[in-house]
């Protein structure tokens, strides 16, 4: 018989599972020597995973089928007028894309349901409408789940007028079915911004612990933004040119050389005061380990806050040339970013995304090293919060850049365009080298546009060349954590019982930890995370030499645990295996106690 035993899991299923593995295809070897250093794209990594339900709303596992909802409801507002407005802000310098405009409310206890259930919690349930918005975003403030309580907010779906129970889940796995949960821990942040949930109409359930009696909600909603430009939307309407992008665009799927180099790049919604769009990439370390990085414009975002309230739209781009782009409910998102480094001097900003990422990324290459002028250039971008579009230049003489006012001590890269142009909403998108795919810039600003004459046709980037002198120490690798290297059982870093904060996992680098359970005695394992940013799950072994696991947790909510006990009559090792089976990089809190 076994010396371990183990006592299932408390979070999640005690399933058997393969360990996962992650393959990758480089595109080229990386050249890291000297201050010039330069590296290649690399294409995400391919694990297989083990399917796993949606997760279901409070509601739906109580059976309740919620009918004639109170809700807080906001007036139409006049979407023509706010278009007028963008018209009569447009310019040369092609800065964020306006796609909503911000709103204050205030949500009550007295405007939603109780609903007692059988385990003796109890649910409160309420709407918000934000008449005729295309879309919502939401934000929550001081935010104070007690221990047991979940937040759920998704968007009503269904032609029923009472909006009875609806699908709920994970956008990465099935996009009709994506609501936000938040749970009672480290990482519930006392406010934030939920993603765009679709059509006008958001509803809020808060489950409550058994025993937790009070009336108050342990959360405020005072903000929500209201999207009246849908940015990825090819029927969008602009009272400027009768359409999204510009007549002169070209469908990136018609370039297939680019395929890879455009699932590098998506766009950005980000709140100011109001909605904002630009475009951005991932960008490859050189250390290859799919950190996901993030560069865009100084003059799109340039603060935490923004950083924090940011949502990537990936693959918003058509499947076969000229052909129709996905409908937005399908266009794959990841939530919140932390602002690493940013500069107006090449107008950068780099980001490391923090929710979770999609399968099939691509980590876009870049170079340090000057470009001469004359060098053939391409340009992926979202002109106008559109689908995704390639433009054709060549690296120009920078001198013109210069002539703009304001733009001394700038370090800039001037490119003209000769088959097709960037347009406000391209923002931020990067300048890439023809031949080897690197990038060496990102859009600043410009004059050029689908109408524009020969002489106006270029625009300005900021210069990677600068960019790079400041970012450098983040692009040599990604961070870690202080239990570097333990990548391996044979290199399990020993824990005592306590807790241990900010551990880092990375889909190319599981962590591994051991611990000694005296005889007869239960070693409890627990993890703290958010599962929205990267699902990990944890396995137990008795030793490192191969076998079964002794015990799994591999569940969907912010924490997975087992339970490990010792039979034997002297004290022996237990090893635990920390994984990824969503996204590449995710952080978490481990706490070891022993029964």
């Amino acid at each position: 018989m076994d010396r371990f035993f183990g006592r299932g899991c408390r979070a999640g299923l005690a399933l058997a599972i393969g360990l996962m593995t992650a393959g990758a295809s480089f595109a080229a070897s990386v050249n890291a020597g000297g201050d010039a250093a330069e590296t290649f794209g690399l294409q995400g990594p391919a694990a297989a995973k083990a399917a796993k339900p949606a997760r279901p709303t409070p509601s739906e596992k109580a059976g309740i089928a919620l009918t004639a909802l109170p809700a807080v409801r906001l007036h139409a507002l006049d979407t023509d007028a706010l278009l007028r407005q963008d018209a009569r802000a447009g310019g040369l310098v092609k800065g964020a894309l306006r796609y909503g405009v911000g709103r204050n409310l205030q949500v009550t206890p007295q405007d939603g349901n109780w609903y007692s259930l059988a385990n003796g919690s109890r649910l409160w349930v309420g709407e918000i409408v934000s008449t005729d918005a295309l879309g919502v975003r939401v934000h929550f403030k001081d935010v104070r789940l007690p221990a047991g309580a979940e937040l759920a907010v998704y968007a009503p779906g269904g032609s029923d007028p009472a909006r009875g129970i609806v699908k709920s889940g994970s956008f990465l796995d099935d996009p009709d079915r994506y609501v936000e949960f938040f749970e009672a821990s480290a990482y519930t942040k006392s406010q934030f911004w939920t993603g765009s949930f679709f059509g006008d109409r958001v509803r809020i359930e808060y489950q409550a612990p058994a025993g937790e009696t009070a009336e108050a909600l342990p959360f405020a909603v005072d903000r929500l933004q209201h999207l009246y430009l849908d940015p990825v939307d090819r029927m969008a309407k602009s009272l400027v040119n009768g359409k999204a992008a510009g007549s002169c665009e070209n469908d990136v799927t018609c370039s297939p050389e680019w395929q890879d180099v455009s699932h590098a790049v998506s766009g950005i919604g980000f709140i100011g005061d109001d909605a904002l769009y630009c475009t951005g990439q991932l960008l490859n370390s050189q250390s290859q380990d799919f950190t996901p990085y993030w560069l865009t414009a100084n003059h799109c975002l340039d603060n935490a806050g923004d950083a924090e309230s940011a949502e990537f739209f990936w693959f918003y781009q058509t499947s076969q040339c000229n052909g129709n782009p996905p409908a937005l409910r399908n266009v794959q998102r990841s939530q919140g970013a932390t602002l690493l480094s940013t500069n107006p001097v090449s107008d950068y900003t780099l980001l490391m995304v923090n929710g979770a990422l999609p399968d099939g990324l691509y980590w876009a290459g870049w170079t340090g090293k000057a470009v001469p002028e004359g060098t053939d250039a391409t340009a992926i971008h979202h002109p106008s919060g559109d689908y995704k579009r390639i433009s054709f230049g060549f690296k120009d003489n920078n001198a013109e850049c210069y002539d703009f006012n304001g733009t001394n001590g700038l370090q800039l890269v001037r490119i003209s365009w000769l088959d097709g142009v960037t347009e406000p909403g391209s923002s931020g998108s990067g300048i890439f080298r023809s031949d080897t795919q690197q990038l060496f810039g990102q859009l600043f600003f410009g004059p050029s546009s689908c109408n524009a004459s020969s002489a106006d046709r270029f625009d300005c980037y900021g210069s990677f060349v600068t960019t790079y002198g400041k970012i450098k120490n983040f692009l040599k690798g990604g961070s870690d954590d202080k239990s570097e290297q333990n990548d391996s059982c044979q290199k399990a870093k020993k824990l005592n019982a306590g807790t241990q904060g900010g551990r880092v996992v990375k889909v190319v680098d599981p962590d591994w930890y051991k611990v000694s359970v005296p005889a007869h005695r239960t070693v409890n394992f627990d993890l703290g995370f958010s599962n929205a940013n990267g699902d990990i799950d944890l396995a137990a072994f008795a030793n490192c030499g191969g076998g079964d696991a002794i015990v799994t947790s591999t569940g969907a909510h912010d924490g997975e645990g087992v339970s490990v006990t010792n039979n034997g009559n002297k004290a022996a090792f237990v090893y635990f295996q920390v994984y990824l089976s969503s996204s590449t990089r995710n952080t978490y809190d481990v706490q070891v106690s022993f029964e």
